[in-house]
């Protein structure tokens, strides 16, 4: 992670560590950078619903005009639908102004290039040196800003074609968390004959993700089980992130969702090379299901842009995240939650599973996260730290090789996430807590 990129774009607590002034700078360089590469260049901006969502967009704005580059702003529409819309409108890129899983006070910038693709690490370095100092000059001729009032036509039919079969007979809860899904959901699904309630679908600028959407599943599973729906989906504030939840409200994560469909796909002889790509977060019982039905996982880093890599280098057309994040390369460069829900249930029509079938696709090992606050100063010491390092180590290797720990500085947010997963639930249990207390200890005594 560089000083102001993390694992996704730039994030931050508003008018602290993301202000407009770095939204400027941030536009600036990039429509830079662009102006280097094509003469004639446009980007796209969309956002989802947080109240600084304008504040940042007038300083991008006028940061890549600054630099000489064109500006469509797109409205309130989910990331994945930023993704695909920058080819369909010709632009060069595109930027979505989302903080996404986090809480309104926070937002983020994520910058996209031709296809949909997130930026590379290398190109975000280079964005960095150009952002402090601040060095660049004013273009000779301004870029010019329009609203393009048809993005949202655009991507609602794209998905609705996306879908492969007749899913008129569902009924479905949907939780779009006050964000981008507001925009989309209710057109999408009701076009498509779902019997779709929908919840969480008013946005006030500071109600996203608030006690609701995929961080939040209590209140869909209730709702689903009485309700009496087939299941619960709930989206992320920028939705593209799906988690659901059975008939009987008990949660699907992304690795049962990715499960599911990977066997979905081999059964049509669709998914390349018969593999999936997971990341290192990924439940072991994932891959042990899918090596009994012959499916091969690599790992990688943490990220859906890191899935998203491996899947381009070797021409794999499903991966993703358990936090949801799920790539169909062949409709989307991008993790789409509402795609994602929409292929679960094409997935269980043609399967013949019930939620209830999904929920018990695999007996997952159990697993313990745990988060320990550090600013960004403490998590790179730490994660230098020959002592902490050490301690892991020593934790890992009482598992004797059927567990595992995974310690990685969250990109996102201030925090030390802490992985501990085994066969055994009292073992795991007590290993996290020990970890966490000796991560505790290691800052107070480095700090």
């Amino acid at each position: 992670m560089g000083r102001y990129f993390g694992t996704d774009g730039i994030r931050g607590i508003v008018n602290k560590a993301l202000t407009p002034d770095l939204a400027f700078r941030c536009g600036a360089a990039c429509g830079y950078l662009l102006k280097k590469e094509y003469t004639n260049c446009k980007v796209i901006i969309g956002s989802d619903t947080r109240a600084s969502k304008d504040m940042l967009m007038g300083a991008l704005v006028s940061g890549f005009t600054y630099s000489g580059v064109h500006v469509e702003h797109i409205g309130v529409l989910p990331t994945p639908a930023l993704a695909f819309l920058i080819d369909r409108m010709g632009a060069q890129a595109g930027v979505m102004i989302s903080a996404s899983h986090n809480p309104y006070q926070y937002n983020g910038i994520k910058i996209l290039t031709k296809g949909g693709i997130k930026l590379p690490d290398a190109k975000e370095d280079e964005i960095e040196t150009l952002l402090d100092p601040f060095e660049i000059k004013p273009a000779e001729k301004c870029g010019q800003f329009s609203y393009n009032l048809k993005a949202k036509d655009f991507y609602c039919e794209h998905i609705k074609q996306a879908c492969e079969e007749e899913l008129d007979e569902y009924r479905v809860i949907l939780d779009c968390s006050n964000g981008a899904a507001s925009e989309t959901a209710h057109r999408i699904f009701e076009e498509l004959g779902i019997d779709a309630r929908i919840y969480h679908d008013k946005p006030n600028g500071i109600n996203i993700n608030e006690g609701c959407g995929s961080m939040h599943m209590e209140e869909l599973a209730a709702i689903v089980e009485r309700k009496g729906a087939d299941i619960g989906f709930a989206f992320d504030g920028d939705a593209d992130r799906c988690l659901a939840c059975d008939a009987k409200g008990r949660l699907i994560d992304g690795d049962k969702i990715l499960a599911v469909i990977a066997l979905y796909l081999k059964s049509q002889n669709r998914l390349k090379r018969n593999t999936l790509v997971a990341t290192v977060m990924s439940n072991l019982g994932l891959l042990e299901k899918m090596n009994k039905n012959g499916i091969n996982v690599p790992t990688t880093k943490v990220g859906d842009r890191y899935v998203l890599e491996e899947m381009l280098e070797q021409s794999y057309v499903l991966g993703g995240e358990n936090s949801g994040h799920i790539i169909f390369l062949e409709k989307a460069t991008t993790g789409d939650g509402q795609l994602t829900a929409l292929m679960l249930l094409c997935a269980m029509k043609a399967l013949k599973m019930s939620s209830e079938d999904v929920y018990n696709i695999f007996t997952p090992y159990p697993q313990v996260q745990i988060n320990v606050t550090a600013d960004d100063l403490q998590k790179r010491k730490l994660m230098k730290d020959d002592v902490f390092l050490k301690d892991v180590e020593k934790a890992e290797a009482a598992f004797a090789g059927k567990g595992r720990i995974l310690v990685r500085p969250s990109g996102t947010e201030p925090y030390i996430r802490i992985l501990v997963e085994g066969p055994d639930k009292e073992a795991v249990e007590k290993t996290a807590a020990a970890l966490k207390e000796s991560t505790n200890i290691r800052l107070s005594q480095l700090f």
